[in-house]
């Protein structure tokens, strides 16, 4: 593969890293505000059932309580289903994270190709001047050789 070729690959690369930790932070930031919500939800039915047992102390119908425990119980199944959807989220940002990673190693190994090819090609230029020293070395060793016996 040519080096260009090489180097276009390291750039889209590099693209799906960032690419992938865009979608990581943006997975991060949609569980923390799942988090929240949860958190909220948990408050709300705090305050709600502390608001009953005030009224409670006062005293209630059972057709207040009655109401009362009902909303508490969609309250509930509000915070059940919070939960469920949190362990998606918590998934999500796991997937991400490993996505990202991946992308991370693809690139540093295209990284590392591009530099061992970098290196090969050094050297292969490194060995042709040489060869070309060699060469002129040995055109002027004969060419001396050739002068001195001449003035002989």
């Amino acid at each position: 593969m040519a080096v260009n070729a090489l180097q276009l690959v390291y750039e889209q690369r590099e693209k799906q890293v960032d690419q992938a930790l865009k979608v990581y932070q943006q997975a991060k930031n949609d569980l923390f505000e799942q988090r929240n919500q949860l958190q909220n939800l948990h408050q709300y039915r705090r305050q709600y059932i502390a608001q009953l047992s005030e009224k409670g102390s006062q005293g209630v119908t059972i057709s207040t309580l009655g109401k009362y425990q009902q909303f508490i119980v969609q309250i509930d199944q509000g915070l059940s289903n919070q939960q469920s959807s949190l362990v998606k989220f918590e998934y999500a940002v796991r997937e991400a994270k490993r996505k990202w990673t991946d992308s991370q190693i693809a690139h540093k190994a295209m990284g590392l190709l591009l530099e061992k090819k970098a290196l090969e090609k050094t050297k292969l230029e490194d060995k042709k001047e040489q060869q070309l020293l060699d060469e002129f070395a040995t055109f002027q060793f004969f060419r001396n050789k050739q002068s001195q016996q001449e003035y002989n």
